[in-house]
C-alpha cells in the first residue's frame, strides 16, 4: 500500500496490484504472496501481545479480583508460571489464520480494486462517489474471515487455555472442539460477530490507510509503516468491545483451570444480545474494552508490519518477476497502491 495510483500513458487509471487492468491477472501471484509474507512476519511478531490480549478479553473477573490485571503484571505472571514459550501459545494456528487470511484478504481487495477500475473506464465519474477503499476492505476482510475462521477459534482456545493444557496441538483441539460442540457451534463460534466486527474493522482499516495517505502526503507519502501504525490504531478503537464479544463466544463452555478464574458460561452467550447483556449488566462498559490496552500496542505494530512488508515484498517481486517488459521501468520506479486508487477523489 503506497500513495495513490498513477495514471497510465491512455489515461485510465492504473489496476491497484501494480499493473494494468488489462494485465492484473497475471501480477495476481504477486499481491498474494506479499500478502502472505505479511501476514507472516506480523503475527510472529506481535504474537505475546495477542495472548495477553486474549488473557484478559476471557477473564470475566474485573480489577483486583481477576488473575491478569494489566499488561505488565500479565506478562510477568505467564512467564513466571508457564515459561516464555507460553507468550507464543498459538502462534502455529495464527500462522495457518494469519497466512492465508492477508494472502486472501490482499488478493480479493486488488481484484475488487481491478474490477471497480474497470468499472470506472467503461462508465466514466460512476465511481467518484463511491468510497472503494472503504467498500473494497469490507468485502476483503468477510471473505478472508470466512476462509480462515476455523483457525481463529482454534488459536483463542491454544492462547488462553493456560496449565494444565486442555488441548495440545492444533489437531487436538479440532478434534475436541467438534466433539463437544460441533463443527458449526464449535469451529465457526462467534462467525456472526466476527463478520458484524471484520467488515468496520477492514473498511476503517483499509480506509483511513488510503485516507491518510491521500490527504496527509507530506506526513505519509513513503512512510508505509507511519501510515499503517496510525490506520491500525484507528481501527482497534473502532472495533474493539465486538472482539471481546468474540472471544467470550469462542471459549463459551471450555473448561480450562479454575486457577485461571470463572469459566464463560455457554448458556449465557447464545446469541449476540444476550452476550452483551451479559457483559454489561456483569462487568459494566469496561467489560467491553477490556484487553485494549495490549491490543492497541499489537493491532498498531502489527498493521504497520502488515502494510509495510507487503509494500516491500510487492516492489521487490514486481521488480524481479516482471509480466511483460513494459512493467519492468514502472515497477522499478514505484508499486501501484493497492488500497488507494480512487480516494484523490474524494
Amino acid at each position: 500500500m503506497g500513495a495513490t495510483s498513477p495514471r497510465g500513458n491512455d489515461g485510465g487509471t492504473r489496476g491497484g496490484d501494480g499493473a494494468s487492468t488489462s494485465g492484473g491477472r497475471g501480477r495476481m501471484w504477486i499481491t498474494t504472496a506479499s500478502g502472505a509474507l505479511a501476514g507472516a512476519t506480523a503475527r510472529v511478531c506481535v504474537a505475546p501481545l495477542d495472548v495477553i490480549k486474549i488473557r484478559l478479553q476471557v477473564q470475566v473477573e474485573s480489577g483486583a479480583a481477576g488473575k491478569y490485571r494489566g499488561l505488565v503484571q500479565a506478562t510477568q505472571t505467564i512467564i513466571r508460571e508457564e515459561g516464555a514459550r507460553a507468550m507464543w501459545a498459538g502462534t502455529i494456528p495464527a500462522l495457518f489464520l494469519w497466512v492465508p487470511y492477508t494472502a486472501i484478504q490482499f488478493t480479493v481487495l486488488s481484484k475488487f480494486k481491478d474490477a471497480a477500475t474497470e468499472f470506472e473506464r467503461r462508465h466514466p465519474g460512476s465511481m467518484q462517489s463511491v468510497p472503494v477503499s472503504f467498500l473494497g476492505g469490507a468485502i476483503a476482510g468477510s471473505a478472508a474471515t470466512v476462509a480462515t475462521y476455523p483457525f481463529d477459534v482454534i488459536r483463542t482456545l491454544l492462547a488462553s487455555q493456560g496449565h494444565p493444557k486442555v488441548y495440545n496441538t492444533i489437531l487436538d483441539a479440532a478434534r475436541g472442539v467438534v466433539r463437544e460442540r460441533g463443527v458449526a457451534k464449535g469451529l465457526f463460534a462467534g462467525v456472526s460477530v466476527t463478520l458484524a466486527e471484520i467488515v468496520p474493522a477492514s473498511a476503517v482499516q483499509f480506509g483511513s490507510y488510503a485516507t491518510l495517505k491521500a490527504q496527509f502526503p507530506a506526513m505519509f507519502e513513503g512512510n508505509d509503516f507511519a501510515c499503517g501504525f496510525a490506520a491500525g490504531s484507528i481501527a482497534r478503537l473502532v472495533v474493539h468491545p465486538l472482539d471481546v464479544v468474540k472471544k467470550r463466544f469462542q471459549v463459551a463452555g471450555f473448561s480450562r483451570s479454575l486457577a485461571y478464574g470463572q469459566r464463560v458460561d455457554a448458556e449465557a452467550y447464545r446469541t449476540f444480545f444476550s452476550a452483551v447483556r451479559t457483559i454489561a449488566t456483569r462487568e459494566g462498559l469496561v467489560g467491553f474494552y477490556k484487553g485494549l490496552g495490549p491490543s492497541l500496542i499489537k493491532s498498531a505494530p502489527a498493521s504497520a508490519i502488515t502494510f509495510s512488508v507487503f509494500e516491500a515484498a510487492h516492489r521487490a517481486l514486481s521488480a524481479n518477476f516482471p509480466t511483460d517488459t513494459t512493467d519492468v521501468t514502472e515497477n522499478t520506479k514505484k508499486t501501484q497502491n493497492v488500497v488507494s486508487t480512487y480516494t484523490k477523489k474524494k
